[in-house]
């Protein structure tokens, strides 16, 4: 399976954009043209529109991102917690609440080089539950969490191959028990968060 990506060139860190430009991907550019190559280790079409931060941890972190940057809708590459390090349950709590699932996956798909359509992903959408006392903003947050499907973790099946990147980053374990196991530590590790904030009222 071979899927066709946008041949972008890698935008400089001290590259502004214009007046006016919003990052406003779709869910299949943030999987094929972010996320998979974010995995993989390629370049990005962007350098500075997804940044690196660690949502499901200390959660001033990402709030003050939106309080200086001024914006309502950020994108982030961060890894999940898992509850025990052999497992596979994801733990979502943060230091002062916890990301609540709102519903269930919504499937990504595209089209490969063989017009035949494949799945790439998914999206699942969660909303953040301060703890008890905690008095939360007139701010409240969604988040939607994008992961990459299994088969794009085989190296065989690597968009990227006609981009000119690494083919080889992600190693094939040699029993299938151990190379599911390496699957989820992947996508335990590699995860794009979209998070939104809507607020009502004035300070």
């Amino acid at each position: 399976m071979m899927m066709t990506t946008h041949h972008h060139q890698v935008v400089k860190n001290n590259e502004v954009p214009a007046v006016g430009y919003r990052f406003d991907p779709t869910d299949k550019e943030l999987i094929v043209d972010y996320l998979f190559h974010k995995v993989h280790g390629n370049p990005l079409p962007s350098t500075t529109a997804v940044k690196e931060c660690d949502v499901y941890g200390d959660s001033h972190a990402w709030k003050g991102l939106f309080e200086a940057m001024e914006e309502d809708t950020l994108y982030f590459f961060t890894r999940l917690k898992k509850k025990t390090e052999k497992g596979k349950r994801i733990d979502r709590a943060t230091d002062s609440g916890t990301w609540k699932g709102q519903q269930g996956d919504k499937e990504i798909f595209c089209y490969d080089d063989n017009h035949q359509m494949v799945h790439i992903g998914s999206r699942r959408n969660f909303s953040f539950i301060p703890k008890e006392g905690i008095q939360e903003t007139r701010c409240t947050w969604v988040m939607h969490e994008y992961r990459l499907d299994s088969c794009l973790l085989d190296q065989n099946n690597n968009p990227a191959a006609e981009y000119g990147g690494p083919t080889d980053d992600v190693a094939v374990a040699t029993r299938e028990s151990d190379f599911q196991t390496h699957q989820v530590d992947v996508v335990v590790a590699n995860l794009l968060a979209l998070i939104q904030k809507f607020c009502t009222g004035t300070h």
